[in-house]
Parts: C-alpha cells; structure tokens; sequence
C-alpha cells in the first residue's frame, strides 16, 4: 500500500491538476505579494534562489522529481517519477532519473528490466560510480532499489516483505553502510546495506508507521522520521546507535502531524521538518520543526506564510538540508486552504538563532505566474550552494507537471 505521504501527495497532484493556471479573484494577494503580508516577513527583499531548466519525459503527462543528492557541485543526481508509458493496452507511471554534470540536467535511461508502474522518491550519492535510488512499483506491489554504477541504472534485488512494502527515503554512510526506509505491511520498514546485499532490520513501530525521511551523521548515529496512525497520524522518530532502533520521544501533541524529512549534522543536532494541524477547530496545515540536541526533542517556532492573514494559508515542509549548525534550510509549499488559488514554493532558513522566510526566486513568486510550483526535496552540495526538487505547472512544454529544479549560491 501507498504511505499516507505518498497519497497526500497524489490526492494534491490531482487538485492541483484541476487548478493549474487558476486564480482565485475572491483571495487577495492569491499568486503574488499583497497588503495582506508585510515584507518584514522575509529577512532581504531579494532572494539567492534561481530556477534552472530540467528535462521531462513526457509532455503529455507529469514529470515529477521527489529527491535530490550530490557527489559534487558537478555530478548530482535528482529522481521521481512520469507518466505515462504504455504496456500493452494499459498506461503506467515510470520513474524518472535526471543528472546535472555542472552546466545542464539530462534524462538518464531507467532500468530495462525496472517493474511498470514505478516511482523512486529518494536518491543518495556516493561516489561518480556508486549512486542508490529507492522507491516502489505497484505491480507487483514491492520497494524497489536501484543503483548506478557509472555506466547505468540497474534493479537491485532487496528483501521480500509480505503484502506490500514501499521505500520513501535512502541514506549512504559509506559504500558498505547504506539505509533505506519506509513500509511494510502496515509497519515502518527499515533495510541495510553492507556492501554485499540488503536485508530487513528490525526496528521500533507503532501501529501503522510510515517512515518517510533517514539521515545519519555516522554508522552509529542513525535517524528515521515519518508518522503513525492511532487514531490520527501524528509524528514518529526512531534511532539506530550502530547495534539497534530505538524509539525515541518527538513532540506530537497535535490533532495530526507528519515529518516529511530529517537532517542530522553531529549525534547531539538534528532538525525534523513536516507539518502540523494545531487543534480540531482549526485544522488548517502549519509548518512544523523540531530539534534534537542529544537528549531530547523540542519544539521550534517556525514561520508561516500569512499566519494572521485574511485569509486561511496551508503551510508543509516537505525537504531540509544543512550547510552547518548556523545555516539549514527547509522547503516546502503553501497555499490558500482549502485549495483555493495557486500553491506556492516555500523556502525557510535556520541562522543559529531563529528560522526565518526566505525570498524564492521571482520567476515561482511573480504575479504574473499562474502556474502553481511545489518543492519536494532539497541537498546540500557544497558551502554556499544547495539545489531543489519539485514540480511545477503547465510551463508550455508539458501539459500537467512539468519537473522543477532551484539552486542557490548563497552568503
């Protein structure tokens, strides 16, 4: 089965399919700044973020790109999924590979013998010839994992899990030590690879748990967040300390919650990123960070786009990565709820004291652009520079999603 991320996720794609291009007259300031939201929200008035071009697949469909890593700020890897190639009479999802080699993105060919209907939704790089990328295929239904060995893409044989299991998020220590999680028959899912093989680790869970981020400072400093259901989803995160999982205490006294993505610089800093719904009355989505320290979670304040606003605003983190302990960034999106007008890219940024918005690039936030855009993942490639995945609307060249790639160069 799909997490309850990964239907998020499609149930958006369907409403923003059927809003692309749309703005909503009766919602000021719905696809550009308005009276409605100060300046002094943003700490600079103008924004290190570009947009680059990348490829799609198919033009007549959606090019989606979920994840994002570097070898080098020369050699990056971004994958997702489009749609759609046909078999037979039927028409399936496959997934879609994209490398940048320091001047431009270009479509890399996806197994031959990959599963239809498949999506990777995360990708982890090592080295120019050594690059993992996980995901799942719907028939049959099973995780699937790649891996490129610098001269193609091919299928890795990961370990059986009766009835069902997917891969949200892939993590490289090393050559020889590399995690991947998600879930597996209602239960997280944790597998490990040591050079020579997967195979399935036992972890922590909590009824139905969806793990949708890893991240690791070390062998023995290990992080996995997601959620679980019971009765509402609400955020979840586990530890390996280099022998076993350990579940661990997050702030979740929410109506509901989810952590999208984790990052860990050291065993005693780690953030958390997602979104949380603040109360039965009010369950309009706001972001949600938490920090580990070395001994505990705790809550930090995040901003909101228009928090007191006219009007009601969703707000989800869906990537984080670290430049330092002084300098993280969170992306995401936001949008008028309950979906009225056109979602928008969100950037926010951690300097040492309070995270803060942060200005995206003028061509996703001008006026003028009626094409909705979403952030999706985000990678840290060297001091200065950081790039962004997502999707974006119809930009002329496809009809739906087009993909969405961002980079800054950043002081």
């Amino acid at each position: 089965m799909k997490s309850l991320f990964a239907s998020a996720l499609a149930a958006l794609a369907l409403l923003l399919a059927g809003c692309s291009g749309s703005i909503n007259p009766a919602a000021p300031g719905v696809g550009g700044y308005s009276a409605n939201w100060s300046d002094r929200q943003f700490t600079r008035k103008g924004s290190d973020w570009s947009v680059v071009t990348s490829p799609n697949r198919a033009p007549e469909g959606d090019d989606l790109l979920y994840g994002v890593s570097a070898v080098s700020a020369r050699d990056i890897w971004a994958v997702g999924s489009y749609c759609c190639v046909t078999h037979g009479s039927q028409q399936y999802s496959n997934s879609l590979i994209e490398h940048w080699n320091g001047s431009s993105w270009r479509i890399v060919p996806f197994p031959s013998n990959e599963p239809p209907d498949s999506e990777l939704r995360s990708v982890a790089a090592i080295s120019r010839d050594d690059v993992w990328a996980v995901g799942y295929s719907v028939f049959p239904n099973a995780a699937l994992i790649e891996h490129w060995n610098g001269k193609k893409w091919a299928v890795v044989s990961s370990p059986y899990i009766p009835y069902g299991a997917e891969l949200n998020a892939v993590v490289a220590i090393s050559a020889t030590d590399v995690w991947a999680v998600g879930e597996g028959n209602d239960e997280s899912l944790t597998e490990h690879w040591d050079g020579k093989q997967w195979s399935y680790v036992s972890d922590v869970t909590q009824g139905l748990t969806v793990l949708q981020s890893v991240a690791a400072s070390g062998p023995d400093d290990v992080w996995a967040t997601g959620e679980f259901s019971y009765p509402n989803a609400n955020v979840f995160a586990e530890h390996w300390n280099g022998s076993k999982w350990n579940y661990s205490q997050v702030v979740n006294n929410f109506v509901r919650s989810s952590f999208s993505s984790v990052v860990v610089l050291s065993p005693s800093d780690a953030w958390a990123v997602g979104y949380e719904a603040p109360s039965y009355s009010n369950n309009v989505l706001q972001t949600l960070i938490e920090h580990w320290n070395g001994s505990q979670w705790s809550l930090t304040r995040s901003p909101n786009m228009n928090p007191k606003g006219g009007y009601d605003v969703d707000n989800w983190l869906f990537g984080v990565a670290a430049q330092s302990s002084s300098d993280v960034w969170a992306v995401g999106y936001w949008i008028y709820f309950p979906g009225s007008g056109t979602p928008r890219s969100l950037f926010e940024r951690w300097d040492g004291k309070a995270w803060k918005l942060e200005r995206g690039p003028s061509l996703l936030e001008s006026s003028n652009n009626a094409a909705f855009n979403q952030l999706l993942g985000i990678a840290s490639v060297e001091p200065g520079v950081l790039w962004g995945v997502g999707y974006q609307g119809n930009q002329g060249e496809c009809i739906l999603d087009c993909t969405l790639t961002v980079r800054t160069n950043h002081g």
